[in-house]
């Protein structure tokens, strides 16, 4: 059987189980390690339905992003971002016209982690808005300062479980009517994208969340 058809196989086994996202891609790993006992390490690659953002490039070596192109730091293969956080920051500042001195209050690296700054009561005033906040501030962010194409949506839900707002049977359909924003792929292997209405709109979306609006 070779490797395409075991992911397939794979994840096939898991959609069929009607397992809770949380756990999926637990599942997808193991699916595959039972399919392909003999081989082990070979066929597991088993982070298959996890790939972060990769711009065409392969795994966690390729060059200009850094951690960020598999989605570094808090990323789906637990790797952390390298790059400064001040670098991050000014590539952001010069793609968005957001100043540094907002995009300080607005997110950090804590351990090689990017996490926002704000108290979750900031991001909106029910868990759908700070879940949308969450997604808007990571996908800008990461977009323009780890050079990410798109960004894992298991990032996002991390956060909003960090920030005390994820609500698991509703988290999906809020991320995606966000305006400005296109959510591709299925499973645990769902990405945000912005477009242009979103990093258009961050400017005034983070003047919002930070109160100056």
């Amino acid at each position: 059987m070779d490797v395409s058809e075991t992911l397939k196989k794979a994840w096939t086994a898991v959609e069929d189980a009607g397992l809770p996202e949380n756990i999926q891609g637990v599942a997808f790993r193991e699916a595959v390690r039972l399919l392909v006992p003999t081989q082990g390490g070979a066929a597991a690659p088993a982070a298959a339905p996890r790939t972060s953002g990769q711009s065409g490039k392969s795994g966690a070596t390729s060059g200009s992003t850094g951690s960020g192109a598999s989605g570094g730091g808090s990323n789906g293969d637990g790797s952390k971002i390298t790059e400064a956080e001040s670098t991050i920051l000014d590539k952001v500042e010069q793609h968005t016209g957001v100043s540094r001195e907002k995009l300080e209050e607005l997110v950090h690296l804590d351990d090689g982690v990017l996490k926002v700054s704000l108290p979750g009561i900031k991001l909106g005033k029910n868990n759908a808005d700070k879940t949308r906040a969450i997604a808007q501030i990571l996908t800008i962010v990461r977009g323009f300062g780890l050079d990410e194409n798109e960004t894992s949506l298991e990032l996002v839900r991390a956060e909003a479980q960090r920030l005390k707002c994820y609500d698991s049977a509703n988290f999906s359909a809020q991320v995606k009517v966000l305006s400005g924003y296109l959510i591709i792929g299925s499973g645990t292997n769902r990405h945000i994208r912005a477009k242009s209405g979103g990093i258009n709109g961050f400017p005034a979306f983070v003047d919002s969340v930070l109160g100056e609006s």
